[in-house]
């Protein structure tokens, strides 16, 4: 899919006047009589019938005689004197309107004649403005390095000049260049530098429409990175404050909301979007724009709606524009989506043509986003062969160099979302042939990146180093799944293996479905169906004591406890935890501190939130009712516990504790209310009493804001909440929970909910949870113990509706620092004392007179 960025130049402000015409004839006729006499020369048009001409050839372009427009402006520039600011100001407008009907050569040419004028009359603010057209006209070209250098230099004399608007169009400009190299992080910091300025000058009349421009291309930058909702977000609101933006700006909103449509699964809508953004476009003759619109129009009809011989037509009809016009950037988008529709048509040569044709390209613009859509092509076309695995190989190196260069971990974490389907074509690829240690090596590779930074490994992992890492008696099941196949690499110390499966994501749902409803009697027969389908053979689990899980698409949904293996669940045989990516087992350990002194912190609590019921969902009965049971479990919480707690609760459980880092504590327990919106993930949260004063229903922890939390000096944060470990799959990254933000902020382990547990069942299994925790035992086994309670309880509470939402997600291998209460520390004390008196009084009775003479005696 196509996005369109913006490009921001300051508007001429057409002014209409009735004399257009009179003054399109005086100036003809200066230019078929230029052998006139000398004393002729007085009736030569003024500075003001210049700019008269000038303005009216704006007239003409807004009305879309772009024409007309270019033959005034043309006349301008002959009727002006050849070093005069008016020479200048019509070079530019020529330039304005050759680049929107796609002639880039002469666009170019023009403005850079203009600069020299600036130049020569010390105009540096024009220098600039021309330096950030030619710098726009280099991005149509698609010769983006060269735009960059342009820009550049324009925002450099912009900055040297406190030019503010000449600032944050540059700054925008430039971030576009940026954004087409597939450098994100420079262009999001570029548009945040853009937006900073024009919010600086606030009050300008300027401001407006620059803020909207730039807002509309950071929004591009959402969808790049897919970033849907808040892409939409941005739209929406824009929608609503559109009137500054001239026709062509709109359209290139339109193109960009009709992308996010088709992502958001609308199809229709997003047709609707490009018919209005070509409509807009053909009133201003921008042919490049009309291209793209063309190109969207074509890859909705041929992905989303399968009308594939309307789609090559359509793309067939934008490649032979954008050749005419030169239009580079057009045509290599036009070559590979018609490759696209080929491909899907069944014709497999004409594709191959379409995709070795937009390869080279792609390379010639230096667009990575591109190269590895033609390498992902052109491995299609070659199905089974040695080349397609290469060319997927390619791809992925594409691929991974643009992200290695994304420094913003909230941007990488997005990016890999449309991408992870050239690592499940490189898996397929080489799945029945390939040793284990390569397919791990991919698998990695494909959903790593991110939290190799967050863990601080410099390196991908690799089979071996974890396998030394892994203690005995350790199991780890490596999930993939995905349209092209699933499987799971399982990894002992001493054997590892690729075990193809074929796990039916309806059957997984039922199930959850099933437990998270409430107790039933058929979730036995459901797990035997799941574990058939996700678990290794059962000799995998012979001396096995621990599992840790790798989840992959529907796989995240399953408590794999439940699943039985033979005629016991695994809960019976090992404790289970879960983490994102196989590099957390070989990251090294923090510094030693298992035992607190008995005045340091062990726990922070927060629960029981003070808030108005329309502060959560109302369709909830949660939301209907207080959490006074959480500061009972608050309180049950640190009675298991030997050191110091501080419980915030009731009024006092307040969003603002949790983030000051004077309050620090290895354990962090939060029972509250939590809400996951599984359609706007950056709407999921959790709920916390209003700040005082603030009159506020509920304050919110909003899940992105979760990843930025303090928390690398927690070892376990427990959320007992509603639906935490509840979220929206990202293809490479997981799934969007409270638990990824946590471990992500720095927390070494979490402990979530998967469904909706009753109060009195949680504050029970989280009682023992801590009872085991101070008792030494690891994490993962005193989560294991607590459920092994209920489960062989015998009663009501054995249903794992009541205990197995809970899951352990990061380092479940260790146990958490322990404390030593005060009780036992004076006891010690005193014993200490009790014992040194008694030594003393010992040797002095040994040293007295009598026990001299005793000891005389008895000799």
């Amino acid at each position: 899919m196509s996005h369109v960025h913006v490009d921001v130049e300051r508007s001429a402000g057409a002014k209409y006047n009735k004399q257009s015409v009179r003054l399109l004839v005086v100036l003809m006729v200066v230019l078929l009589e230029g052998t006139r006499p000398p004393e002729a020369s007085a009736q030569r048009p003024s500075a003001r019938d210049i700019q008269q001409a000038l303005d009216n050839g704006a007239k003409l372009e807004q009305s879309g005689d772009a024409s007309g427009a270019l033959e005034l402006y043309r006349s301008a520039v002959e009727a002006s004197g050849p070093t005069s600011p008016a020479r200048a100001r019509a070079l530019m407008a020529v330039s304005q309107v050759e680049r929107g009907l796609g002639r880039y050569a002469d666009a170019s040419r023009h403005a850079a004649a203009a600069g020299d004028l600036y130049e020569a009359l010390g105009d540096f603010k024009g220098v600039a403005a021309t330096l950030n057209r030619r710098g726009v006209i280099a991005q149509y070209d698609g010769d983006y390095a060269e735009s960059e250098r342009l820009l550049k230099r324009a925002l450099e004399i912009s900055t040297r000049l406190a030019d503010s608007e000449g600032r944050a169009e540059h700054s925008s400009n430039l971030a576009n260049s940026e954004f087409y190299l597939g450098r994100y992080t420079e262009a999001a910091r570029l548009y945040d530098e853009a937006l900073a300025v024009t919010n600086g000058a606030a009050g300008e009349p300027w401001t407006a429409r620059r803020r909207q421009l730039v807002m509309i291309n950071r929004a591009s930058l959402y969808q790049r990175l897919g970033r849907d909702q808040e892409a939409l977000a941005v739209y929406r609101q824009l929608d609503d404050a559109a009137a500054g933006l001239s026709p062509r700006e709109k359209a290139e909103m339109r193109v960009n909301l009709g992308v996010l449509y088709r992502r958001l699964g609308d199809p229709i809508k997003a047709l609707r979007a490009y018919d209005e953004a070509r409509a807009l476009f053909s009133r201003e003759r921008a042919v490049d724009g009309e291209l793209n619109a063309l190109n969207n129009r074509g890859i909705a009809l041929a992905l989303d709606l399968g009308r594939l011989d309307e789609a090559e037509q359509s793309f067939s009809t934008a490649l032979e524009s954008a050749e005419r016009v030169g239009h580079r950037r057009e045509m290599l988008h036009a070559l590979l989506y018609r490759g696209e529709t080929r491909l899907r048509a069944g014709r497999r040569d004409l594709a191959r043509e379409d995709f070795n044709a937009g390869l080279p390209l792609a390379r010639e613009l230096r667009t990575p986003e591109e190269e590895w859509k033609a390498l992902y092509g052109m491995a299609r076309v070659e199905p089974g062969s040695g080349q397609a695995v290469n060319y997927l190989c390619d791809g992925v190196r594409v691929i991974e160099t643009i992200r290695e260069g994304i420094r913003i971990q909230s941007l990488r974490s997005d990016f890999l979302s449309d991408k992870r389907v050239v690592y499940d074509a490189l898996i397929a690829a080489r799945l029945a042939t390939a040793a284990p240690a390569v397919t791990f090596d991919i698998l990695e590779r494909s959903h790593s990146r991110v939290w190799r930074d967050r863990l601080s490994l410099a390196a991908p992992v690799d089979l071996g180093a974890l396998q030394r890492a892994l203690p005995d008696r350790v199991l780890l099941l490596d999930y993939w799944q995905s349209a092209r196949g699933s499987a799971v690499v399982a990894v002992s110390s001493a054997r590892a293996a690729v075990i193809p499966l074929a796990p039916d994501t309806r059957a997984i749902e039922k199930l959850i479905d099933m437990l998270s409803d409430g107790p039933s009697m058929a979730w036995r027969t459901h797990a035997q169906v799941v574990a058939s389908q996700v678990l290794p053979p059962s000799d995998w689990f012979a001396d096995v004591d621990r599992v840790v899980v790798v989840p992959d698409g529907a796989t995240a949904m399953i408590p794999f406890e439940i699943l039985p293996i033979g005629n016991r669940l695994l809960l019976e045989r090992a404790a289970v935890s879960y983490t994102p990516t196989a590099a957390t087992l070989v990251r090294p350990p923090p510094p030693a501190h298992s035992w607190l002194a008995p005045w340091q912190v062990q726990l922070r609590v927060f629960a029981d939130p003070v808030f108005a019921s329309t502060a959560v969902d109302d369709s909830s009965a949660e939301g209907q009712r207080s959490l006074r049971a959480s500061a009972d479990e608050a309180r049950r919480v640190r009675s298991e516990l030997a050191g110091r707690s501080i419980l915030h609760l009731g009024d006092d459980n307040r969003k603002s504790y949790l983030t000051d880092v004077r309050e620090r504590a290895p354990l962090l327990h939060l029972a509250t209310h939590a809400v996951a919106d599984l359609s706007a993930m950056e709407q999921s949260r959790i709920v916390f009493s209003p700040a005082a004063g603030s009159g506020a229903a509920a304050d919110y922890l909003f899940l992105k804001e979760a990843y930025s939390l303090p928390l690398h000096d927690v070892e376990l944060a427990v959320l007992s909440a509603c639906e935490t470990e509840r979220g929206r799959i990202v293809g490479g990254e997981g799934v969007q929970s409270f638990s990824r933000a946590l471990l992500a902020a720095g927390a070494r382990s979490t402990v979530t909910t998967m469904w909706r547990v009753a109060d009195e069942p949680t504050a029970s299994l989280m009682q023992a949870f801590y009872h085991y925790l101070q008792r030494g035992v690891p994490r993962d086994e005193a989560l294991r113990r607590a459920k092994l309670r209920f489960f062989e309880s015998g009663g009501a509470i054995s249903d794992p509706h009541f205990w197995a939402a809970f899951v352990l997600t990061g380092d479940g291998l260790r146990p958490v620092p322990r404390s030593i209460s005060l009780t036992t520390a004076a006891s010690a004390v005193i014993g200490v004392i009790v014992l040194t008196a008694v030594i003393v009084g010992w040797r002095r009775v040994r040293r007295s007179p009598a026990s001299a003479v005793s000891r005389s005696s008895i000799g």
